[in-house]
């Protein structure tokens, strides 16, 4: 770590001489408070914008679209996502004559209005004036045009700039139109997906240097791993600890990114006669980070960083890199260089890392990429063992897409890999997909959600032949994600937590949603091995399948979340049921799992 940080400091002392004046002459900064118009399309969550005006004030905020419901018993028509009250003093006037007017009864859905009035409600607009186009313009059509104030700006999970206006959070992307400059990206830290950024924290020097935590405590109880009542074989974990973070911004293109964290933890198992506690206290991230090289769009990032994707099924950990990224409108690319220094687990020592990936974004939450993972070990042989671990070297090309239908209504994920390279003294040659689709029914009472999948990794028929046909993962993935729900969550399994390797996983579920900040998600998994073999390649049981049978058995799943709870608390709560298969025997008893998680952001 030493060389690393000597690097990020050459770094950030050799770009001390960029004359930052001229780097922000054309920063267009949208502050709070500010008026502008901003036109995109509306996909039922965000508002995508095309064009970004900065507006003159005036008396009445204003609302442009098409009409797609009208209500003439309530004296309400319906705009994106707004509802447009409409009393005796809404004036309705016709874009193309001055002489015509028109009553709500005679508006048509297609048409275009142009709305002045004022907010009664969150998303609730009282009408004062009102133009209609009775022919609107075809490049009109699919466009939501909102002019009012910017209420607060955010930045989304992939660093790009959201204004919220008229209470819509309105995404401005590299291709967004801006006629009196650029809206630049500020160079922040993507943070961990399950790790939501802290609303806390204290700035210091002028807010360039910021810090902030999380207080964090897990109690987990697994009872029955081994499947077998008349064994002792339960065990209880439980962790404390405590995570800062520091980001100094050098300048909007520049920033220096450290993460430590402190944590206590002990396990405790019937079959052990301690209790095991340890105390660990390590540095999780530090990185430079640099955009903009050269006048062009390619970012710089070096030191220990986040490696982290949509469902962490390639990976989610922290590696020590060298990170390359190019980005234009839609498209991106990404290359880097890594390993670990220190001390990482045995069964990753000596590992080396090339991985590249290109993304496609069409619109906003959806993307499409493509994978290549070069893993490459180089442990070497101790002839004093009697046992050698052996090297694993595999290499990924893998493809994953994801995105959002029917107004964000629609989820779907798809990953999937081929892996080649070599175990042991064995060719790799298997395959593996995994794909999921999820369905929100908001307008029913408690917003409910039902959504499944089906997860496959290819197995080995003939261990003997020179290839191995199982699939595997990375070793960096965590197959953690969310659907509809508020938690992110083991979506494979919280009780069994496999790696996907000779395995098929169908599983199905539903949830409820009866608040912004809280969620029930309820689930089934079904499990089979591809080939009966008598191992799995990492799950949490304890018990070894028997090698005649495929079937494994299945698991039902409650997840409870509730986050921000007095706005600085998360609360997460997992229970798992195993019902073990006939791959288990005829006399194999159920597992069960929990799970209370609670998190302070501070």
């Amino acid at each position: 770590m030493s060389l690393i940080f000597i690097t990020l400091l050459a770094l950030t002392i050799g770009q001390d001489g960029i004359n930052k004046d001229d780097k922000q002459n054309d920063e267009i900064l949208f502050a709070p408070g500010t008026r502008v118009e901003v036109d995109g399309v509306f996909d039922g969550e965000t508002l995508n914008a095309v064009k970004l005006v900065r507006e003159e004030d005036a008396d009445f905020l204003e609302i442009k679209g098409i009409v797609r419901e009208v209500n003439l018993k309530n004296s309400q028509m319906m705009v994106g996502p707004f509802t447009i009250l409409i009393d005796d003093n809404t004036d309705f006037d016709d874009a193309d004559n001055e002489g015509e007017s028109h009553e709500l009864h005679e508006i048509k859905l297609g048409w275009r209005v142009e709305i002045e009035g004022e907010f009664t409600s969150p998303l609730q607009f009282k009408a004062v004036e009102i133009e209609v186009e009775t022919s609107p313009k075809p490049k009109k059509l699919g466009l939501l045009e909102l002019e009012g104030y910017v209420e607060a700006q955010e930045l989304d999970e992939d660093g790009i700039p959201i204004l919220i206006v008229h209470g819509i959070r309105c995404r401005i992307g590299s291709s967004t139109e801006i006629p009196e400059g650029i809206f630049r990206k500020v160079a922040v830290p993507l943070y961990d997906r399950d790790d939501r950024r802290p609303k806390t924290g204290t700035k210091f020097l002028n807010d360039r240097l910021g810090i902030s935590g999380r207080l964090y405590f897990e109690h987990e109880e697994r009872e029955n791993m081994d499947l077998d009542d008349f064994e002792e074989a339960n065990r209880e974990d439980q962790e404390w600890s405590l995570s800062l973070q520091a980001l100094w911004s050098i300048d909007d293109d520049r920033f220096l990114f450290a993460k430590g964290r402190t944590k206590n933890s002990t396990t405790a198992e019937d079959d052990e006669a301690v209790t095991l506690s340890e105390d660990k206290t390590g540095l999780e991230e530090l990185y430079y980070f640099q955009r903009g090289l050269g006048g062009q769009p390619i970012s710089l990032q070096v030191g220990r960083m986040d490696f982290d994707e949509g469902r962490e099924w390639f990976y989610d950990t922290s590696l020590d890199a060298i990170r390359v990224g190019w980005e234009k409108g839609p498209f991106s690319i990404e290359a880097s260089w890594s390993s670990f220094f220190g001390s990482p687990p045995v069964e990753i020592e000596d590992r080396h890392q090339h991985i590249f990936v290109g993304r496609w974004r069409p619109k906003s939450k959806t993307q499409h990429a493509i994978y290549i993972i070069d893993i490459l070990q180089d442990r070497t042989i101790d002839p004093s063992l009697p046992v050698q671990r052996l090297n694993e070297s595999p290499f990924f090309v893998g493809f994953q897409s994801n995105g959002r239908a029917m107004d964000g209504d629609l989820r779907w994920w798809v990953d999937g890999a081929y892996v080649d390279g070599v175990s042991g003294f064995d060719k790799i040659s298997a395959f593996g997909i995994d794909a999921s689709v999820a369905r929100r029914f908001d307008k029913l009472p408690m917003n409910p959600y039902l959504f499944g999948g089906w997860a496959w990794g290819s197995g080995d028929s003939d261990p003997d032949d020179g290839t191995d046909n199982n699939f595997r993962q990375t070793g960096y993935q965590d197959n953690n994600s969310r659907y509809y729900g508020i938690s992110s969550y083991r979506y494979l399994g919280v009780l069994l937590r496999p790696e996907l390797s000779n395995m098929s996983i169908f599983t199905i579920g539903g949830g409820l949603k009866p608040m912004k900040n809280f969620s029930i998600d309820l689930v089934f998994h079904r499990y089979n091995q591809v080939e009966a073999a008598d191992s799995l390649r990492r799950s949490r049981l304890k018990a070894s399948p028997n090698g005649l049978d495929t079937d494994l058995g299945s698991e039902i799943d409650l997840v409870i979340g509730f986050n921000d709870f007095m706005d600085q608390f998360d609360l997460e709560f997992e229970v798992g049921h195993f019902l073990p298969g006939d791959a288990f025997g005829p006399d194999a008893d159920s597992g069960w799992f929990s799970s209370v998680q609670i998190k302070y952001y501070f």
